[in-house]
């Protein structure tokens, strides 16, 4: 639930001016690790206040002008330190569809905590953690949003992550008759298949969508659009028409032995983790990439049985993409970090994965003032012994049959009305941008609905 007692609200009338976040209570390693429930324990109502008193109230909004959803982040603080919970969250939700997730797997710490004034001097505030809290309150105590009354207008949504629950949500609110479709049994997109239920729930990914269906949301499992269901012909179905079924497809390294049994793609190894509840086994794991879904695989891995788990990472720790915060949580499990070590071959015996041949690289100038540093290999090699690999080199889109695509598979859009080529059939979310933050995508199928309600009207 991500909320401790929150019956009574004990309020905090000075500014806190701690250097530090209040800590988030939390499982021990030694605990954690023997199974996959929720790491955070969630702030108790005292514990959110005091974090909330750490707030400048900044005439800047220089946190909400960096979230790509424009979360009126300092008013809905204000609420949580004043105990208006019910308002933090109508405030939060005029913006953000999924605080309940966002709240626990967003990349603050690039965004809106980023630029927080706290930070110059000392931790952000902890603005994630406060708004998972305000959910997780809702969740146990709040009242429904009000929505309009129904309007009848039917509007299809391809894709049932981010973006397309955000857009059934604004659109739900509004009275429109939202259909959902969905290629896969399960409603909720990367949440769901690719965030495990340490870091994010399935529960919590659950109770928006019942969220969603008592508004009127129907949800149609297993229906590929361009496949099962042609673009063309949700257009004709449908008075609007919004694809956004995501990256779901691995990047490939394109090195010797990736096809050799035991070498995994990041999004097979979840999926049997996470919906399948049938973590694939391994006595020693690597895991190749650096970023939140590598940490994640990671992270499975140990809580599977392995005896010993490594991320490899071309790049140093400082430059890895996941949050910092599940990266200390992984180190503090025993996972083990190798990094300026770029995959070159997988070797196998009999028949199966036997290691990782790695070649030692170092950084070089990046190509432009404040880029990525660039990387280059020293010639030098090494072998990691590996009974299962995990490949986590982000995600890419499959083309839509219908619609124009980039030469990275990729929907072309007008980037101001996400029009695809096919009239009256909008698109967002990674299936335009490529992998993005959670946020992004979000963000993306609220201004699709936006677009949607001025076009069709009511």
């Amino acid at each position: 639930m991500f909320l401790r007692d929150n019956s009574v609200f004990v309020p905090v009338k000075d500014p806190n001016l701690s250097m530090e976040k209040t800590p988030m209570p939390a499982q021990s390693a030694d605990e954690r690790v023997k199974n996959f429930d929720e790491v955070a324990l969630g702030y108790a109502p005292e514990q959110a206040a005091n974090e909330a008193s750490r707030c400048l109230k900044c005439p800047g909004r220089y946190c909400s002008e960096s979230c790509p959803a424009h979360v009126p982040t300092t008013e809905f603080i204000a609420e949580v330190r004043a105990g208006n919970y019910q308002r933090a969250y109508e405030l939060i939700s005029e913006k953000n569809s999924l605080p309940a997730i966002t709240g626990r797997v967003c990349a603050q710490e690039r965004q809106c905590e980023r630029n927080c004034t706290r930070g110059i001097r000392g931790e952000s505030v902890s603005i994630g953690r406060l708004e998972a809290f305000v959910a997780g309150w809702h969740a146990a105590h709040g009242e429904p949003l009000t929505g309009a009354p129904a309007n009848g207008i039917p509007v299809a949504v391809a894709g049932s992550g981010p973006a397309g629950l955000a857009c059934a949500d604004v659109l739900s609110l509004a009275g429109y008759a939202v259909t959902v479709y969905e290629e896969k049994p399960f409603f909720g997109g990367i949440p769901v298949y690719g965030i495990p239920g340490f870091v994010l729930p399935n529960a919590v990914v659950e109770r928006k969508l019942e969220e969603l269906r008592a508004r009127g949301v129907m949800f149609v499992p297993g229906v590929k659009v361009g496949r099962d269901l042609s673009v063309e012909e949700l257009c004709g179905k449908f008075k609007g028409v919004f694809v956004a079924t995501g990256a779901s497809k691995s990047v490939l390294p394109g090195i010797p032995g990736e096809a050799l049994p035991g070498v995994y793609t990041a999004n097979d190894y979840l999926t049997a983790a996470n919906v399948d509840g049938a973590p694939i086994q391994g006595r020693h794991v690597l895991v190749v990439g650096g970023g939140n879904t590598a940490v994640d695989a990671a992270r499975c891995a140990r809580r599977s049985g392995a005896e010993r788990v490594t991320i490899v990472y071309r790049r140093s720790e400082a430059e890895m993409p996941a949050r910092r915060e599940e990266i200390a949580h992984a180190l503090e499990e025993g996972i083990e970090l190798c990094t300026m070590a770029a995959p070159a071959e997988f070797v196998g015996e009999n028949g199966k994965l036997a290691g990782l041949v790695c070649e030692r690289t170092e950084l070089t100038a990046p190509d432009y003032p404040g880029g990525r540093c660039n990387i280059r290999g020293t010639g030098e090699r090494f072998t990691l012994a590996a009974d299962v690999a995990v490949l986590a080199l982000g995600f890419t889109a499959e083309p839509i049959e219908g619609l124009a695509t980039n030469d990275k598979g990729l929907i072309v859009v007008d980037r101001e009305t996400l029009e695809t080529s096919r009239a009256g059939a909008l698109a967002g979310g990674d299936a335009v941008t490529g992998a993005n933050t959670l946020v992004h995508a979000m963000a993306a199928g609220r201004k699709a609905a936006a677009l949607l309600r001025e076009k069709l009207g009511a």
